[in-house]
């Protein structure tokens, strides 16, 4: 676990709500807290496409929605003259990816996780690896660290 602050507030927020940088991550959830809170579940609930082949094609192959279908809605609750109070989005990063950065040899990962924390004026960025097991082995950590550091801080 790495935790990163980002002093250029604006440009990292511009890219994450603005523009495709971060459309590879999956929402797992979002609050944002401005004249009310919002809280707002990436969970996908499969039963609302029901069995129509025609709305079958919308719905996600993951249990979470796509950080690019939810991204302009978030964008809606932070849009405005006035900064927030308080932000905090929690971000998985899509399986298919994950597994070309820690390579297929770790299998015991489930998610990599990034979460955006934004209070008191602050912005700052936590990276986290979500286990399907209980392992010592820490490469995983590593390997995430390293590529946000280098792939997602602007």
């Amino acid at each position: 676990m790495e935790i990163f602050e980002i002093d250029n507030k604006k440009g990292f927020m511009n890219a994450l709500l603005m523009t495709d940088a971060y459309d590879m991550f999956l929402l797992k959830e979002a609050v944002v807290k401005t004249s009310n809170t919002v809280t707002v579940d990436g969970a996908e609930n499969k039963e609302f496409y029901g069995s129509d082949p025609d709305t079958r094609e919308v719905e996600s192959p993951y249990d979470y929605a796509p950080w690019q279908k939810m991204r302009p809605f978030i964008a809606g609750l932070i849009k405005g003259k006035r900064t927030p109070l308080m932000m905090h989005i929690v971000l998985y990063l899509n399986p298919e990816l994950a597994v070309n950065i820690l390579s297929e040899s770790i299998r015991s990962v489930d998610y990599l996780i990034l979460n955006i924390r934004f209070t008191e004026g602050m912005l700052k960025l936590t990276t986290g690896v979500a286990y399907k097991e209980f392992t010592l082995d820490k490469e995983a950590d590593r390997l995430w660290d390293a590529y946000v550091a280098h792939k997602l801080i602007p």
